[in-house]
This record gives structure tokens, C-alpha cells and sequence, in this order.
């Protein structure tokens, strides 16, 4: 199971916290830190010797007129340059002014948009639901929406996550464009992956997938970028991957009999689909499939070779059974190194590098050396696959393994979180 970036809340610097306390001074909720209003609207007002000065150096937007307009106007200049925290700053003393017409719309756009820069995701969740509030009815509005469900995702609250991107999809309608169908199907999907929902996210990865085959075999739109193509249909593969993580060879032999074909039916349609994975062409997520896949083949030989063993055989018996039974697995540590040895070589081939190449690395050289320092044989071979420590049905939950040092909540994550919009 790979390691998961970590997608936490941002800690804010010294920028990004000067851009929140304004949102909060505009929501009234900044304590002694809210700014002075004026009685119109209840403008901030940037504080200064006197009231004729235009300019005041401890003004933290850097605004050089009292001109409403004239704020939105350097807002806008200062998240085109980067000064995201100076316009974040100025976005909020306009919407401080007024939040109504085509000027606040612009403001509240801003807002969100500089926040989300920032990385303060909060902040500019909130931006954007005061946008939606007021200009749900605006033709940019499921834009918006995608956008606040990738900010969403980021703070991980999936529930919402999913929710707005079927707004997206309910409200852009005919309006959106093949891939942008795709993409936020492809997060839906991801959402309710997250939520556990396995049955309703499959079904929604699906229908991206379909949107994509149709609209090119069509030539309908050209997919300029598989990225999210790639990862509907990974998330599939990952769903099957789970299920047949979760099927356990047990005894008696008919019952062992029964177990090991619905394992094998798995790992063939997994396999199958992380295939899929690969022919969408995005190196990210076919870096991502080859590393799973080798980790396919290392579970199933697991699964064979720590499956109970009938108490009817005798230490001789038992001897014979694990030579036998690992002469007869030999070809499915053939198949996992090959994979790994495969994710290295198109990778180097393409000049790319990611997390998952480097766990690529290091477990074919885990694979190697297992295979390499067996012993004389008479038991099983250590697991090829590292284990979670959490699972109660391990023979050995004290077998140490690379992933020990991970807190519960990042072992247990299958793949990393995308990226946002």
C-alpha cells in the first residue's frame, strides 16, 4: 500500500494570515482584530493620521486610494502579480463595501481565487459559498462549484466534496464540455471512494469513462489531457483491488477450494483494470497502476502461501507442501518483478519521477533479496507484500514492514489525493 501525501490544512503564514483576518473583519467575527466601518455599508476604512491622507503605511492591502472601485481595480493587479495576501486584502474591503452587482460578483471570484492560492482552502470555501449565495444564478456558477469542491477535497470533507460535483454536473448541463464531464465525475468518484461508498462510486468512475470512449470514438472533443481519464478508471481498479484483499482462504479444503477461485477471478479483473489504467497514457497514473500491480501479485502469492495449512500433515508433509507450494507460486514472483522491473523501465524511458517510482524501487529490491536469501525451505517464504499491522486476521501481526513507521489514517490510504483544479 503506498504512502499518501498528507493533504492537511495549510498553517498559515504571515500572508495568508493577514488575507484571513480581513475575511474575518468582513464577517464581523475578527474580535479586536475587526477594522473600523464607516456607516456605508460598513466599509473597512485603512487606518491613518488624518482623514484626508490617501495612503497609510500600515494600510496591509498597500491600497493607495479610498476609491471603492479603485480597490477592486489593485485587487485584481495584485492576484495577476501574485500578491496574493494584497489582494485577498483588497477583495474583502470591496465586498466590506458591497457585495451586489456584477462588481461584487467580480470581488467574491477574487476572493475565493486568492485564498485558494494561498492555500487557505477554508477561507476560500467560504468565498466561494458567498458567491453561490448571491449569484447562484450566474452562467460561471458550476465553475464555481468545481472549484469549491476541490478546495473541499483538500480539507477532506468528502461528503461535501461529492455533493458539489453533482451540482457541477446537474447545473453546467449541456454546457459542459466532454472532459469537463470527466473531471468532475472523476472527483465525484474520488468522493465517495473516500466516503467508502464503493458501489456508487464505481458506478460514477464508470460513467467518466464512458463520457471519454464516446466523445473520442465520436471525435467529439480531443482530450488534450488524460489526467483525470486515468484516474476514474484507477479508482476502479482500486475498488476491485480492495475486494480482493478481502477474500481470505480459509478451511475446510472445499471452503479453500471455493476462496481461491473467487481470489483468482480478482486478481484477473484487477488486473484487467489497472491495465485500462495504463492505456490511458497519463505517466502519473500509469506509474501509479504498475506499482499496484506488482503489489497485486505480491498479495495473491501471500494469500497462497500463508493459507492454512490442513493439521493432518505431519512435519515431513508440511516440509513437502511448502517446497511444493513454492515452486508452484514461482511464476507469480516472476510476474510481480517483471511489473516492477516494467513501472522503472518507462519510467527512465520517459524521463519522469514520482513517489510511486520510488516505491517501485525499493520493493522490487525487497522482492529480490526475499527471493534471493530463501532458505532451504520447510515453512514459507517471508511475505512479499508489507502488511498493515492492523489486520486481525495476520498470522504475525508483529512482522515488522516498511510501512509500521506510517500513522493508522496513512496506511490505510490506498493511493495519494489529486491534485486540485
Amino acid at each position: 500500500m503506498p504512502r499518501s501525501p498528507t493533504l492537511a490544512r495549510a498553517r498559515l503564514s504571515s500572508p495568508a494570515l493577514v488575507a484571513a483576518l480581513a475575511s474575518l473583519a468582513l464577517l464581523g467575527i475578527g474580535g479586536g482584530c475587526a477594522a473600523t466601518t464607516s456607516g456605508q455599508g460598513g466599509a473597512p476604512l485603512a487606518p491613518g493620521p488624518a482623514a484626508g491622507d490617501r495612503a497609510s503605511t500600515s494600510d496591509p492591502s498597500g491600497a493607495t486610494s479610498t476609491d471603492p472601485s479603485a480597490w477592486l481595480d489593485e485587487a485584481e493587479r495584485a492576484l495577476a502579480s501574485g500578491e496574493l495576501a494584497r489582494a485577498a486584502t483588497l477583495f474583502a474591503r470591496y465586498l466590506g463595501h458591497d457585495g451586489s452587482g456584477e462588481r461584487g460578483r467580480q470581488a467574491y471570484a477574487g476572493l475565493a481565487r486568492a485564498h485558494e492560492l494561498l492555500g487557505d482552502f477554508d477561507a476560500a470555501i467560504r468565498a466561494y459559498d458567498g458567491f453561490l449565495a448571491r449569484f447562484g444564478d450566474d452562467p460561471t456558477a458550476h465553475l464555481m462549484l468545481a472549484r469549491r469542491g476541490a478546495c473541499e477535497a483538500q480539507v477532506l470533507a468528502w461528503e461535501r466534496s461529492a455533493a458539489s460535483y453533482a451540482q457541477v454536473i446537474e447545473l453546467g448541463g449541456d454546457a459542459l464540455i466532454p472532459s469537463q464531464q470527466v473531471e468532475a465525475l472523476a472527483r465525484q468518484g474520488f468522493a465517495l471512494y473516500q466516503l467508502g461508498q464503493l458501489e456508487q462510486a464505481d458506478a460514477v468512475l464508470a460513467n467518466a469513462d464512458a463520457i471519454y470512449e464516446a466523445a473520442t470514438s465520436a471525435g467529439q472533443e480531443r482530450f488534450s489531457d488524460t489526467y483525470f481519464v486515468a484516474m476514474a478508471r484507477f479508482y476502479r481498479a482500486a475498488i476491485l483491488h480492495l475486494e480482493f484483499r478481502k477474500v481470505r482462504i480459509r478451511l475446510p479444503e472445499a471452503q479453500m477450494d471455493a476462496d481461491f477461485e473467487a481470489k483468482l477471478a480478482l486478481l484477473e479483473r484487477a488486473q484487467a483494470a489497472y491495465n485500462e489504467v495504463v492505456r490511458a497514457r497519463h505517466v502519473y497514473w500509469v506509474s501509479a497502476a504498475g506499482y499496484q500491480l506488482g503489489s497485486l501479485f505480491e498479495e495473491f502469492y501471500d494469500a497462497i502461501m500463508y493459507a492454512p495449512v490442513p493439521d493432518w500433515l505431519d512435519d515431513a508433509q508440511r516440509r513437502t507442501y511448502y517446497l511444493e507450494l513454492e515452486e508452484q507460486l514461482r511464476p507469480v514472483i516472476d510476474k510481480a518483478v517483471w511489473v516492477f522491473e516494467k513501472n522503472l523501465e518507462t519510467a527512465r524511458k520517459l524521463g519522469y519521477d514520482n513517489e510511486f517510482i520510488e516505491l517501485t524501487q525499493a520493493q522490487l529490491g525487497h522482492l529480490q533479496g526475499i527471493v534471493l536469501g530463501r532458505g532451504e525451505g520447510g515453512g514459507p517464504m517471508p511475505r512479499l507484500a508489507p502488511r498493515d499491522p492492523d489486520d486481525a486476521d495476520s498470522s504475525d501481526p508483529s512482522m515488522p514492514s516498511p510501512q509500521d513507521e506510517l500513522p493508522a489514517v496513512e496506511r490505510k490510504l490506498f493511493v495519494p489525493m489529486p491534485t486540485t483544479l
